[in-house]
Parts: structure tokens; C-alpha cells; sequence
């Protein structure tokens, strides 16, 4: 259902602003990989992957939405 929904301009914004910022901290990981203990690099990666699935939200939501519908 929310597929068919069309999304405002508000979540299309911060949609590319998640995944602006998910490459931008991944490339300042890959800057800073040999200047910073590698935890910090490991949680730079982190906050990226976190901002990544961000912008993914409404992908996920679909499929989790369809494999209840799937599964039910």
C-alpha cells in the first residue's frame, strides 16, 4: 500500500540528505583510516551504514509490508 503512496517533497529531501550524508562519512572513514584509532574508524562505517539505511527507509518498509502480507 504505501508504494502506491507518492511522498512529499519534505521526505524526498531528507531521503538525499541521509544518503548524502552516509557517503560523506564513509569517505572521511576512508580519509582518516590511517590517522585515528580504528574504532573510530569502525564507528564512522557504523553512523554510515545507519544513514545508509536511513535513506532506504521506505524501501524497507515496503518489504517488510509485503513479507507480512506474504506470511499471513
Amino acid at each position: 500500500m504505501s508504494s502506491k503512496r507518492t511522498r512529499s517533497m519534505g521526505e524526498m529531501i531528507s531521503t538525499v540528505c541521509f544518503f548524502g550524508m552516509s557517503a560523506w562519512i564513509a569517505l572521511e572513514a576512508l580519509a582518516l583510516m590511517s590517522v585515528v584509532p580504528s574504532w573510530q574508524i569502525y564507528g564512522l562505517f557504523g553512523a554510515s551504514i545507519m544513514c545508509l539505511l536511513g535513506g532506504l527507509r521506505f524501501v524497507i518498509a515496503d518489504m517488510v509490508a509485503a513479507l507480512q502480507r506474504r506470511f499471513k
